[in-house]
C-alpha cells in the first residue's frame, strides 16, 4: 500500500520480521515462515509504504496471522483427538482395515 508519490517503502524483509518478532512467542518461527510465505503467494502481503504499515497494513495481517493459527491450532486438536481415539478404543484389526483398504 503505497501513498502518494514521495512514499518510503518498508523492505520484504523488515515486514518479515516485524511480523515473526510480533508472534515469536505463539508459534515456532518456522511456522511463522511458512504462514508469512503464503500469505506472499497469495498476494495479501505486497510492498507497503512505512506510513500504511503502521497505520493499516500491520493490525491486518495480524488478525490475518492470528486467525490462521487458530485454524491450524483447530485442525491439530481434531487430529490429536482422532489419533487417540484410533489407539485407545478401536481393535488393531479394525485399524489396519481403515487404513489399507
Amino acid at each position: 500500500m503505497l501513498d502518494y508519490f514521495g512514499s518510503i517503502t518498508k523492505p520484504p524483509e523488515d515486514v518479515d520480521k516485524e511480523l515473526i518478532e510480533t508472534f515469536k512467542n505463539k508459534a515456532p518461527e518456522e511456522t511463522l515462515k511458512i504462514i508469512i510465505s503464503d500469505l506472499k503467494n497469495k498476494k495479501v502481503i505486497t510492498e507497503y509504504s512505512i506510513t500504511g504499515w503502521n497505520m493499516y497494513a500491520k493490525k491486518q495481517l495480524c488478525d490475518i496471522i492470528v486467525i490462521e493459527l487458530n485454524n491450524r491450532l483447530q485442525a491439530n486438536n481434531k487430529k490429536l483427538k482422532a489419533t487417540y481415539c484410533l489407539k485407545n478404543y478401536l481393535n488393531d484389526d479394525v485399524i489396519y482395515k481403515i487404513f489399507n483398504k
